[in-house]
């Protein structure tokens, strides 16, 4: 193919493989700066600069888990790249047809060249898409092959009762079995002593009380304990210990599945309990007693259950919009009936968030949203200054158009000057070559004029709000309520770190960052 433009915008983008890790495990050096080096001389020798690179480190079979595909992807669609660089097609993704079709469709509209190290693909080159398409699917092959290998190499180690997790279970660490392939646990004195606390006091109790799994978290915090990930313990995560049975010398793997399916045309994921779960006998040693272990699963057993999804609809308006601003962690709701309705919480164990009534923080909610119509009604271009872009506007396509018909009239008299002997061929030629294109230009001009104008983004938010706010006071449950403000806000940021007393106002010391949900002017919201 023809020489790249010096002069365009080109990207890298770099991501490992399974395969760059293991090299790297075995000295090859870490993968990311390599293939950037390598692209950077790649775009030395064709005479072009890297403007960008994008650097994916998270993996993920999919688009929706890969960020900076997503951020690249846009931006190829958008224009913005003339081309990508990249250490094979196979790097963009290896997802199944649907990526595979987003992937070729983004760089075929928008023209961006692929450039690899072994070839340039043209996606708009009918040769290049289809080998473009070979290689993605047999890359996606490749791709499902070695996951199937991976998985049985998986089931047969913990059937062999190896430990085949990438990160041991507090209380253990990993380590490389030495005579054999594979990896086991071998016990942290002084974390499992804390494991074998923990089963302890949920069996029987702390001063002749018995204690739950918030009131263990409550106390390892107590203490200084952390997680293995430098956390603090929360009652999930206790749960989790108090339930595992890597505690007492087993393994278990497959205890739950991964299923894909289709809603509304995107795929969801979901992590179902197996029905084929591995339960074996490990190659470690166990920390706890098994007749503790089965103690503290007789006092779960007798618990109550809380029903799933007894709540299918939101119950808490602010539901997946609100969050604390100290942890990150969404805030959910809870009632008292000693209290004057339902307060939002920060779920987190010891997060310094305090609480604050929901009709407070409802009511602030509302509040911003009524002053961003002030305020943008306020940054909106005037009436009269509307009215006077589209005259401009107006006067740009008679003008236009005006152009045009000298155009086609010069156009139309230009082989006459031919035949009567005023221009040579050579001329005639070049005087055409010159009015074809100054004809395109004006064309094309002419026809970008006479588009309608995209509504900017404001002018559909505004109307958005007032619909929210106008519907939002005549919904009757918090369902309703709930789906109203997610048109309109993004996110909401909570921020409250004091505590009010009898002298201080509900809204005291609460503050809140709204993110506005901007419609999109080609979309549907």
């Amino acid at each position: 193919m023809s020489p790249l433009n010096p002069s365009a915008l080109y990207c890298a983008y770099l991501r490992k493989s399974r395969k760059d890790v293991e090299l790297e495990a075995l000295g090859q050096g870490e993968t990311l700066a390599r293939h950037e080096k390598q692209l950077r001389d790649l775009a030395d020798r064709l005479g072009v600069s890297i403007a960008e690179t994008y650097r994916e480190i998270v993996s993920g079979d999919t688009i929706a888990e890969r960020p900076e595909v997503r951020r690249l992807l846009d931006d190829v669609a958008a224009g913005l790249w003339a081309g990508v660089l990249v250490m094979d097609v196979d790097r963009l993704g290896r997802g199944d047809s649907i990526d595979q079709g987003v992937i070729m469709q983004t760089f075929l509209y928008s023209g961006t060249l692929i450039i690899t190290p072994d070839k340039t693909y043209d996606p708009a080159d009918e040769s290049d898409s289809e080998f473009f398409e070979i290689k993605l699917f047999f890359s996606r092959r490749e791709y499902n092959m070695i996951k199937k290998r991976m998985q049985r190499g998986r089931v047969a180690a913990a059937l062999a009762g190896c430990y085949s997790s990438p990160r041991a279970v507090f209380g253990y660490e990993r380590y490389k079995l030495p005579d054999r392939k594979g990896w086991s646990l071998r016990p942290v004195p002084e974390k499992a002593e804390i494991v074998r606390m923990v089963y302890r006091w949920y069996a029987d109790g702390v001063d002749g009380h018995s204690i739950g799994t918030s009131g263990i978290a409550s106390r390892l915090i107590d203490m200084g304990v952390k997680t293995d990930l430098g956390g603090n313990f929360s009652p999930s995560s206790v749960r989790q210990m108090l339930q595992n049975p890597t505690y007492i010398g087993k393994i278990q793997w497959n205890t739950r599945t991964t299923v894909n399916r289709i809603e509304n045309g995107r795929r969801v994921r979901s992590r179902p309990r197996s029905d084929r779960p591995i339960l074996v006998d490990g190659l470690h040693e166990p920390i706890v007693d098994a007749a503790l272990f089965a103690r503290v699963q007789d006092i779960f057993s007798h618990h109550g259950k809380w029903p799933g999804n007894v709540h299918a609809t939101p119950i808490n308006p602010l539901a997946g919009l609100l969050y604390c601003g100290v942890c990150g962690h969404a805030m959910t709701i809870k009632g008292d009936p000693n209290r004057r309705g339902d307060f939002v919480v920060c779920k987190t164990q010891r997060c310094a968030s305090y609480s604050a009534y929901l009709s407070v923080v409802e009511g602030m909610v509302l509040e911003i949203l009524r002053g961003w119509i002030v305020d943008y009604e306020t940054a909106r271009p005037d009436a009269r200054q509307r009215a006077d872009d589209r005259q401009t506007a107006a006067a740009t396509v008679r003008q236009l158009t005006a152009q045009l018909q000298t155009l086609e009239t010069q156009s139309g008299r230009l082989f006459d000057l031919l035949e009567s002997g005023v221009y040579d061929v050579a001329t005639y030629r070049q005087r055409r070559a010159d009015l074809d294109s100054r004809l395109a230009q004006t064309r094309e001009a002419l026809d970008q004029a006479r588009k309608p104008s995209r509504p900017a983004p404001l002018d559909l938010y505004i109307p958005k709000l007032r619909q929210t706010l106008s519907a939002y006071a005549a919904a009757s449950t918090p369902a309703e309520k709930n789906a109203l403000l997610k048109q309109v806000v993004e996110r909401i940021t909570y921020h409250k770190t004091q505590r009010c007393y009898r002298n201080n106002g509900l809204a005291d010391h609460l503050t809140l960052d709204v993110f506005p949900k901007y419609p999109d002017p080609d979309g549907d919201n």
